[in-house]
């Protein structure tokens, strides 16, 4: 299968070698910087195209692998659906929900393959977390009734400039609060409601590819949702973490269950009374380490071949964060330094909802 990658920065090697890990997968790179798209392509031995243009125009790519900025997925998505191609975009689908739904309306009606690059849904210990709040049918979780979870991922940033850019989709509600969004919505459902409680913008000045920048996204937000049942779910974020840090915990009537994408850190279960196959106490869950861009795109390949809407990361699960994130309301301006609740007037709280 001949697939098209358009975007040659950090992510694209990560999207390379899950693509080309178990063979048969022939690579053409594609960047408006034509120079770097040479130079991946000779690093991972495959091809470089003349134009992005040329990828579309090309009747033997099957696929699109949209790494590119925010603001460039939706015209490039419109222009693969155009052009027949199947695509693997990379988070978040697009900027607005108006275009998230039209985007999953003109793929659906184009019988064509479209999926979303949310990749903690392939980490094991959230497949774990998914299959105990998800047990067959006609059993209840180990875990009780859910209660209340807590999700936080933090990351130092300072990669590129347009990721602390407001006006080129940057910001820590893009580029890292989505992410466990989009994981909590997998695991309890849809958002029936959303308040910001705090957003920031701690580090007004950074330095980036070797300049100092100043930059106007927030690099900080916590969030409430309240989810499908009316479980109370909290979401911080942030670009001001110096050593990237990630945890997912969830309190039942039952018991806690805590894990993370880092393999350093422990996932496990403690229960109060044994419940479906666990005993009372704390279980540690092996969870292991994996590698997850191998695992995401091998499941985007796998839809492609079948012809199949893939059972994670569809267009439809990104409509659902979409609404899920429109809930928080817009976020006002930011003087550096200031905790912001004000910003959040004017949204739909969870306590009058």
């Amino acid at each position: 299968m001949k697939i098209g990658l358009i975007g040659c920065g950090k992510q694209a090697p990560k999207h390379i070698s899950g693509l080309t890990a178990g063979g048969g997968i022939e690579m053409v790179l594609a960047d408006q910087d034509r120079a770097l798209a040479r130079r991946l392509a000779e690093e991972k031995g495959v091809l470089a195209a003349d134009s992005v243009e040329a990828l579309f125009e090309d009747p033997a790519i099957r696929a699109i692998d949209i790494a590119t900025p925010t603001p460039s997925h939706a015209p490039l998505i419109r222009r693969a659906i155009s052009a027949g191609k199947h695509f693997f975009c990379e988070k978040p689908l697009c900027e607005t929900l108006d275009e998230a739904r039209e985007l999953d309306r003109l793929t659906r009606e184009a019988g064509l393959v479209g999926m979303v690059g949310y990749i903690y849904r392939f980490a094991p210990a959230f497949e774990m977390a998914h299959a105990i709040l998800n047990p067959p049918a006609g059993e209840a979780s180990p875990l009780g009734r859910p209660v209340l979870a807590w999700l936080r991922i933090g990351g130092r940033g300072s990669h590129q400039l347009w990721k602390h850019r407001r006006e080129s989709g940057g910001g820590a509600v893009n580029e890292m609060l989505v992410h466990m969004l989009d994981l909590a919505i997998w695991l309890f459902g849809p958002v029936e409601a959303a308040e910001l409680l705090s957003v920031d913008l701690m580090r007004p000045a950074r330095r980036i590819q070797g300049r100092m920048e100043n930059v106007n996204a927030e690099d900080f937000v916590l969030a409430r949702f309240r989810m499908a049942g009316g479980l109370t779910v909290y979401i911080q974020a942030d670009m001001v973490t110096p050593a990237f840090s990630q945890v997912v915990e969830i309190q039942g009537e039952n018991g806690s269950f805590r894990g993370s994408i880092q393999s350093e850190l422990p996932t496990g279960l403690t229960l109060i009374e044994a419940a479906g196959g666990y005993p009372a106490g704390l279980t540690n869950l092996a969870a292991g380490p994996a590698n997850l861009f191998l695992r995401q795109m091998t499941a985007f390949l796998d839809a492609v071949r079948a012809g199949r809407t893939p059972d994670r990361c569809s267009l439809a699960d990104s409509v659902r964060l979409k609404e899920g994130v429109a809930k928080l309301g817009p976020i006002g301006p930011l003087p550096a330094g200031t905790d912001s609740e004000t910003a959040a007037a004017g949204t739909e709280s969870i306590g009058g909802a």
